[in-house]
């Protein structure tokens, strides 16, 4: 990526229910954080609850640089973003909210 290039943002928020168990919170929280560790095209992923109640039924963002959009649906079918996609279909109640720019 030259230095005058921008990375590629794809955002996430996850509306986790109430009754999901804490561990499996907590195992997807750390899957999801360390998504960068595990797929090549992954500059940097951070996900958190959270701290306020301005994002209504979302309790949980993620956002994910990636070094150029047309990366976008290899990370999406990489083996272990599948994995934790299976996980948050555990512990969410209601469709994800996506946005990529």
């Amino acid at each position: 990526m030259s230095a005058a290039a921008k990375p590629f943002v794809h955002i996430v928020l996850l509306a986790v229910k109430p009754s999901a168990p804490a561990a499996l919170v907590a195992e997807v929280e750390r899957e999801l954080n360390a998504l960068a560790q595990h797929i090549p095209c992954v500059l940097s992923a951070r996900c958190g609850r959270t701290v306020t109640q301005r994002g209504r039924q979302y309790t949980h963002g993620l956002v994910v640089e990636l070094q150029a959009r047309d990366q976008l649906q290899a990370y999406a079918d990489h083996p272990a973003h599948q994995a934790v996609l299976a996980k948050i279909a555990q512990i969410t109640g209601e469709p994800s909210l996506a946005i990529d720019f």
